[in-house]
């Protein structure tokens, strides 16, 4: 539960980005060989909650494991390595997006996962895991402590 269902989540919020993100190319810069362009009004907006999906689900989706977690109150093992692989996948995504075949089209938009071609690069992507699985497990952990102080009162 605490592997398999976080993962489909998760992939189910990078779709819905890489989707936001194909299709703001197609509407809002059809001539442009790059979405990563310079862009203002309805547009920002648009590729702005692409992007607030893309970077905020492995937080949103430790932030589900760590209340189910505590709602039916499971140790932290189980629900540590559900966050710590959440973690792992949110800081090695890395969206690419393509030149178009034809003028005025849509390149491909993919997703895979990588620690970066060098030593800095992979240490930089496990702080980045460490920052979301500390994020993620914040609530967890508030609950876990005010239990333990409430028990102790």
């Amino acid at each position: 539960m605490f592997g398999l269902a976080p993962l489909l989540v998760l992939a189910g919020a990078y779709l819905v980005a890489c989707l936001i993100l194909w299709s703001g190319w197609r509407m809002f810069l059809p001539g442009t060989s790059t979405p990563f362009v310079p862009i203002d009004g309805f547009a920002a907006l648009y590729f702005g909650v692409g992007r607030w999906i893309y970077f905020g689900a492995p937080v949103l989706v430790g932030w589900g494991i760590g209340g189910i977690a505590a709602r039916q109150r499971f140790r932290a093992g189980w629900p540590t390595a559900g966050m710590a692989l959440i973690s792992l996948i949110g800081a090695t995504a890395q969206m690419r997006a393509g030149r178009p075949a034809v003028l005025g089209g849509a390149g491909p938009i993919s997703m895979g996962l990588a620690l970066g071609p060098s030593l800095g690069a992979v240490s930089h992507g496990l702080i980045h895991a460490l920052v979301i699985f500390s994020l993620a497990a914040l609530p967890f952990l508030v609950w876990r402590l005010q239990k333990a102080r409430s028990l102790s009162a």
